[in-house]
């Protein structure tokens, strides 16, 4: 969804953060940049019902929204945005990932579970996710702001 100012547009998405095996799985459309699988809030849509279609749209996968464990915001300049991401906790309905799956909107290359370790040597938005706070949820829900 967006509210649109002179200014600048504001952008809510709704983020998922799928653990399995003490592994986060992220996406990527270009095997180099990665993220939670996860996106634009439609008008009227809940963000809950959001993180659902956009995460079996980016990666085939079936999941139950928990709670909400973390907010992040931060102003993209390149495209005058300002970004509100929601993050949820997730339950996986499926014990395994689709072989054969396709992006529905073709900007999903590839998906991952990446350990914490493996976090320090890719490049994933936003940073708060390198430091393996998902792994305990018991942590303030706002996660500040970030310069991208």
């Amino acid at each position: 969804m967006y509210l649109f100012s002179e200014e600048c547009r504001v952008q809510v998405t709704a983020k998922a953060l799928i653990v399995k095996n003490r592994k986060l799985l992220l996406v990527s459309n270009d095997y180099k940049f990665w993220y939670t699988p996860g996106g634009h809030l439609d008008p009227s849509e809940m963000l809950p019902a959001c993180m659902v279609r956009e995460v079996k749209e980016e990666t085939g996968i079936d999941v139950k929204p928990n709670q909400i464990v973390y907010v992040a915001e931060f102003f993209d300049k390149k495209y005058n945005v300002h970004k509100i991401e929601v993050y949820f906790t997730t339950e996986i309905v499926v014990d395994e990932l689709p072989k054969n799956w396709l992006d529905q909107d073709g900007l999903v290359k590839t998906y991952q579970f990446f350990d914490v370790q493996d976090l320090k040597d890719i490049h994933v938005v936003p940073d708060f996710l390198k430091t393996g706070k998902w792994l305990n949820i018991d942590i303030d829900i706002y996660q500040g702001s970030e310069k991208r």
